[in-house]
């Protein structure tokens, strides 16, 4: 008895521990993430107190309303062919069901705590995204080639959401600090601009535009709310630069894919040693307004690579992709002719990017969204002339969007049920070709596709009011971090499956309780 007696003296403490635990895994490890759950609950049983918080949980329409789209999964299940991936989901989608019944039922945390939680949150970000730059630099070992590969435990999406909700928590600190030029919001700012950084290092496109969208929101709803009138101009400037200079970026990387430089005069027949060229100026491909397959001598080119390069012209690079290729487009990229004069002067930095799958030498800019932004017109000019869209991720999505809208006109009220999602996704692919391989049979990408296609528009429904509601009733649509992470989690929801996996389905239910329920109203 003394040792529960002890427990409930510090249970407040343990209760902050475990939910400061349970986010700062989430960049980390998924079984401390889903140890960290485990323990919640067990807390919250031995807590006891079970009038008050049964009493809390039944006055709480709002903890209903958002556990609702949790019980439409069993509710869905008669029917269901594939019954492990049903099972399956049920137990990832947990945190859907448990968190917001254990922060919606507990005492409110005040100000203070909510502020630890954010700051170890905001640390263990830090951590990671260092882990993550040695990862791809080999400090650890062996190093990365793609960048998206990054993040060793969750999705590279999924990091820069966590980093989007950091930069716009730390945003908010600077705001309302009384004193904003002090040493820590000086730190705070060099904190932004590194997880800003980090986000553009990976090339994390999704996040980049949810940072910029959601910026531009929270601004539109807070701007008159600052009183610090430097910070004030400040934002708005920000405002409307972010959007204009966005624009601008995107519409020089169309410029720059669509140039095309014009060839004066007659094009030589043959190369300085005295071998044939190949020219085809119809060809559409085209790198950094170079026609790729003019000034094309493959018997020099496999000579002269074979001689600079362990990776044979005849084999493939580190991505998988065919060497010859790569080499070829990259080359046109620098303007170079593709023979053996072209090849000499390759430099040797050129040489490992080749190696490494860089089709351009624009993708070897590390601390840029344009070769993202590039490799987006590339694949939408690569479809258009060849109809091709295997491998190209963004194309890619337009066909799991085309098979989702397919499976909810058939399925339009109740959808295909819980679990079954996968099941008709490979029906489909086994029955039509869309020029997808096997090995990326993947299914929305989309959430409020994914929800359709599973519950029919009954379900959207559910799913739509489980998010919308418990605000309206909690009267949060005036916090800052309630908007801030409604926001990122709403629009997070256009383009990935972000309540699919674990880290995405931690991330949106836990942070949504906290600010929703968990945080008292005096958080600024």
């Amino acid at each position: 008895m003394k040792i529960f007696e002890a427990y409930k003296h510090y249970n407040r403490q343990v209760y902050l521990w475990l939910l400061t635990f349970t986010i700062v895994f989430l960049p980390f490890s998924p079984f401390l993430v889903s140890f960290s759950q485990i323990l919640l609950v067990l807390h919250w049983i031995i807590e006891g107190n079970f009038h008050q918080k049964w009493f809390r949980l039944k006055h709480r329409k709002s903890i209903w309303f958002f556990i609702s789209f949790y019980i439409i999964h069993i509710i869905w299940l008669p029917g269901t062919e594939d019954w492990n991936h049903a099972l399956e989901t049920l137990r990832i989608k947990l945190p859907l069901l448990i968190l917001p019944i254990i922060i919606g039922t507990s005492d409110d945390l005040s100000p203070r705590q909510v502020m630890y939680i954010l700051r170890w949150f905001i640390i263990s970000l830090v951590v990671s995204t260092g882990v993550s730059l040695g990862v791809y630099y080999g400090w650890w070992g062996k190093s990365i080639r793609d960048v998206r590969e990054i993040s060793m435990f969750i999705s590279h999406i999924r990091l820069s959401l966590l980093m989007v909700i950091a930069i716009f928590t730390l945003m908010h600190w600077i705001k309302t600090s009384e004193s904003p030029f002090s040493k820590l919001q000086f730190l705070h700012f060099a904190v932004i601009l590194w997880l800003i950084f980090f986000l553009f290092f990976m090339k994390a496109l999704t996040g980049v535009v949810i940072l910029v969208v959601t910026f531009f929101l929270l601004i539109l709803v807070f701007v008159n709310k600052i009183e610090n009138q430097i910070l004030k101009i400040f934002f708005i400037v920000v405002m409307y630069a972010v959007p204009f200079f966005s624009f601008l970026t995107i519409i020089k990387t169309y410029h720059l894919y669509h140039r095309i430089n014009e060839i004066k005069g007659t094009l030589p027949t043959h190369t300085v040693n005295g071998n044939k060229y190949f020219h085809d100026t119809l060809h559409w491909a085209v790198e950094n307004g170079n026609r790729v397959w003019v000034y094309v001598c493959e018997p020099e080119l496999q000579k002269e690579w074979n001689k600079r390069s362990k990776i044979s012209y005849d084999s493939f690079d580190k991505k998988g992709q065919p060497l010859k290729s790569t080499l070829i487009r990259y080359m046109t990229s620098k303007g170079l002719t593709k023979d053996s004069i072209g090849v000499v002067k390759l430099t040797g930095k050129d040489i490992v990017n080749i190696e490494n799958g860089y089709t351009n030498i624009l993708f070897a800019k590390k601390y840029s969204i344009i070769p993202r932004l590039y490799e987006v017109f590339w694949e939408i000019d690569y479809y258009k002339h060849t109809g091709s869209v295997d491998n190209h991720s963004v194309l890619q999505r337009l066909v799991y969007y085309q098979i989702a809208l397919k499976l909810i006109s058939n399925h339009f009220f109740f959808g295909v049920g819980t679990g079954d999602l996968p099941l008709e996704y490979r029906r489909y692919y086994q029955t039509h070709d869309t020029g997808i391989s096997p090995e990326r049979w993947w299914q929305t990408h989309n959430q409020y596709l994914r929800v359709w296609a599973t519950f029919g528009i009954i379900g959207f429904l559910v799913f739509l009011i489980a998010f919308i509601l418990p605000p309206v009733y909690e009267r949060k649509w005036q916090s800052y971090y309630f908007l801030m992470i409604f926001i990122v989690i709403m629009l997070s929801f256009i383009n990935e499956d972000t309540l699919e996996t674990q880290a995405g389905v931690t991330f949106t239910a836990f942070f949504y309780s906290l600010f929703l329920w968990g945080a008292s109203r005096k958080l600024a």
